[in-house]
């Protein structure tokens, strides 16, 4: 019967340090992509029959990188007031006027994380004062010139939520170039299927359950991020919309886990089942 109740105990503890661990950290980021040829986020369909929602879309009509300050409001629901704040820093992004790799719509400027090895530029999201926005739970973006070495990560302050990578993507919509696939090439008249070899698309990512309030875009490897038509927002409720692109587990509930597990394993070494005579 020993062995018995040691086998319940170390189960239960299992499950307590499982429960601890998606409690503190409950963060779940859904991904999806929009039809080919979508460049702009579709504020009617984001919000849906939403009770709350605020979403704002900078969309970088000027040839440098915005100053701080506050997201342009695409709309508003709910009688929400405020608004979503958003600041760029690291020396790693350069603003450039529309051409095949990005622009969306074929006009304005795009910012690129262009680098020989690997560069980096962080977008720290906030609220103006008073605002009644509890946070930010959506980010959308256009993706264009999708390329191995792109890479996002989603932190709420220091707490990695989620890092996406184009395989998650490029897995799901096919290799380019292919004259079938609709996501290979710039979709704009004025750069028609130019840069063939590389995927463009619109990008959603809903946090079903908790907020984000800083996005890190990575160029590892060699090359360029591009893109445009950033969007920020807060859903209530959220409802994920487009195709889901499958990915990780969220990092934070997987560290717990793990650290749990060793924790267990380490009591039940320290607990040896005795036998009776």
């Amino acid at each position: 019967m020993r062995l018995i109740r040691i086998k319940i105990c170390a189960t239960l503890a299992f499950c307590l340090l499982a429960a601890s661990a998606t409690a503190l950290y409950a963060d779940t980021i859904i991904a999806t992509y929009a039809p080919a040829g979508t460049q702009a986020p579709n504020a009617t369909v984001l919000c849906g029959s939403d009770t709350k929602c605020w979403i704002g879309e900078q969309s970088f009509t000027a040839d440098s990188v915005p100053a701080a300050g506050v997201f342009p409001t695409l709309t508003s629901v709910g009688g929400l007031t405020g608004s979503i704040t958003g600041a760029y820093s690291g020396s790693g992004i350069t603003m450039y006027a529309a051409d095949q790799y990005g622009g969306a719509g074929g006009t304005g400027y795009y910012p690129e994380l262009f680098s020989t090895n690997s560069g980096t530029y962080t977008l720290t999201l906030g609220l103006t004062s008073g605002s009644t926005i509890p946070g930010v739970n959506y980010f959308g973006l256009w993706f264009s010139a999708l390329d191995a070495g792109n890479e996002l990560q989603f932190y709420e302050n220091n707490t990695l939520l989620l890092t996406f990578t184009p395989v998650m993507f490029q897995s799901l919509v096919g290799a380019c170039p292919n004259s079938s696939n609709a996501f290979c090439g710039n979709p704009n008249s004025s750069f028609l299927d130019k840069d063939s070899g590389e995927q463009f698309a619109f990008l959603n990512f809903f946090d079903e359950n908790g907020y984000f309030n800083k996005i890190v875009f990575t160029e590892t490897g060699g090359g360029g991020f591009e893109s445009d038509n950033q969007t920020v927002a807060y859903m209530n409720p959220v409802t994920p919309t487009g195709t889901i692109i499958s990915g990780a587990p969220e990092p934070g509930s997987f560290v717990l886990l793990f650290s749990g597990l060793l924790v267990l394993l380490a009591f039940m070494r320290r607990s040896p089942v005795k036998e009776r005579g």
